[in-house]
């Protein structure tokens, strides 16, 4: 574990932080991007950014003792902390223009230059078009004096809304839905392959598999389906998938 991990887990006020903007908070830190972050755990990069954007909510067993021993905690502790949930906070994007008009007006050529992070990106960052990477975030954090755990939170929680997924009113005081709370369920797991195929009314097709009697084939069926499912959870499935066939 690095100085850094361990200097980050002596905080008071990380204490029941999700394990997601925890490990986001630890790059921070550290002043490197997540896909390096990852390499330093041992952990395929792709599956270390769904699972701090919460596309993901339960991690391999293996992965998790990587995590916990890289930031010097207990399995249990790091499995606990995967149930939390971000606090809700605003948008990234609002957040930034708000931080530039109270410091004085920055203007992004000067963020740019005391940033080093380039026009384009700070560009995209004040549309809502991309988010910064940890080491980007930390960047951002030096130059405009604001509490780097405060902006890991804001991004963690931009990050899982923009998956589909919901974070907890600050007003809940730390307490966490439980695992049965229906968008939990909702989540995919890096455990789980995602091989429960829904069941339609009626019909047979010659492999004895259900299909509803209008639909003439079976990936008639299946676009169906797709076609059912809610923008962000094709978004999700894709991403998920791609994450499986990077890992082998």
């Amino acid at each position: 574990m690095s100085e850094a991990s361990t200097a980050v887990l002596c905080d008071a006020s990380l204490s029941g932080l999700p394990l997601s903007t925890l490990l986001f908070y630890t790059a921070m830190q550290q002043e490197i991007a997540i896909g390096d972050f990852a390499e330093q755990l041992g952990i395929g990069a792709l599956s270390l950014r769904q699972f701090i954007a919460g596309q993901t909510r339960r991690p391999r067993g293996r992965t998790l003792e990587l995590i916990a021993q890289a930031l010097g905690i207990s399995v249990e502790e790091a499995r606990e902390r995967t149930t939390f949930r971000p606090t809700a906070a605003p948008r990234f994007a609002d957040w930034l223009k708000e931080q530039m008009e109270i410091k004085g007006r920055f203007s992004r050529a000067r963020l740019t230059r005391e940033t080093g992070i380039s026009d384009g990106a700070l560009r995209n960052y004040l549309s809502g078009q991309t988010l910064p990477d940890a080491d980007q975030a930390q960047r951002l954090c030096y130059t405009l004096n604001v509490n780097p755990l405060e902006l890991a939170k804001i991004l963690v929680a931009d990050q899982t809304v923009r998956a589909g997924g919901q974070t907890v009113s600050s007003t809940t005081d730390g307490v966490q839905p439980d695992e049965e709370d229906v968008a939990a369920q909702a989540v995919p797991s890096m455990d789980a392959a995602m091989d429960e195929e829904p069941i339609a009314p009626q019909s047979f097709n010659r492999n004895n598999r259900f299909m509803p009697a209008s639909f003439a084939s079976e990936e008639e069926h299946l676009l169906h389906l797709w076609h059912q499912l809610h923008p962000q959870g094709r978004r999700a499935t894709l991403i998920y998938i791609a994450g499986l066939l990077a890992e082998g």
